[in-house]
């Protein structure tokens, strides 16, 4: 999948080119015009863009462009995360995420998945938890789990980012991902924030 970088910048970060060689720079507005944009990945640049009308401004127009859109931002918020994702945005991320981070993230987005930093999804349970009174249930699928499943599932119920997961079951970040796509299988979600709301016993929407 193409990356597409949509900044008014003058040249790609560093840290972009590292984790996509391939990628293109282009401005917001031009997107529209670029062959196979439709098909990307597009990565909006809301570090230059300073109040929250214009930054949903600039993240509808990148939606009508391609149905995979992830925002960055310099100091990414709860209100403003929950915002962007309500109104159709693939990924909300910090803007200094790393090369491993970035194709972390177009990983998931790229498989149908919403990426949230981990911090605001570990406030997203918690807000859940408050706001939803669940019915006592096992929630679809954990049954089916191995051991080592169930463990990275819990985790990722608590918020826990990939590395986190690697470090504290002691193993590689390519091995939680495999359980991750077994376990997302098994389960009948999509992503991690559908994960995390399951493992809490907080009932999720699934697509028709």
């Amino acid at each position: 999948m193409d990356q597409i970088f949509l900044s008014d910048g003058n040249t790609l970060a560093a840290r972009w080119r590292e984790a996509f060689p391939r990628a293109r720079l282009v401005e917001p507005r031009a997107a529209a015009e670029i062959d196979g944009a439709a098909g990307a990945l597009l990565w909006l640049d809301g570090g230059r863009i300073g109040d929250r009308e214009s930054l949903e401004r600039a993240a509808r127009r990148a939606l009508e462009v391609s149905p995979r859109v992830i925002v960055m931002r310099p100091a990414p918020s709860e209100s403003e995360a929950f915002a962007l994702l309500s109104r159709g945005v693939s990924g909300y991320c910090h803007l200094a995420a790393s090369p491993a981070q970035l194709r972390e993230i177009a990983g998931v987005v790229a498989e149908g998945g919403i990426w949230m930093p981990p911090e605001l999804l570990r406030r997203l349970v918690s807000l859940s938890r408050r706001v939803v009174s669940p019915e006592p249930r096992d929630a679809a699928g954990v049954s089916s789990l191995t051991d080592k499943e169930f463990a990275v599932a819990s985790l990722v119920g608590g918020g826990a980012s990939n590395r986190e997961i690697a470090e504290r079951l002691a193993m590689s970040e390519r091995t939680v991902k495999a359980h991750l796509s077994s376990i997302f299988r098994k389960m009948d979600v999509r992503d991690r924030v559908q994960l995390a709301l399951a493992m809490n016993d907080i009932p999720i929407a699934k697509e028709s």
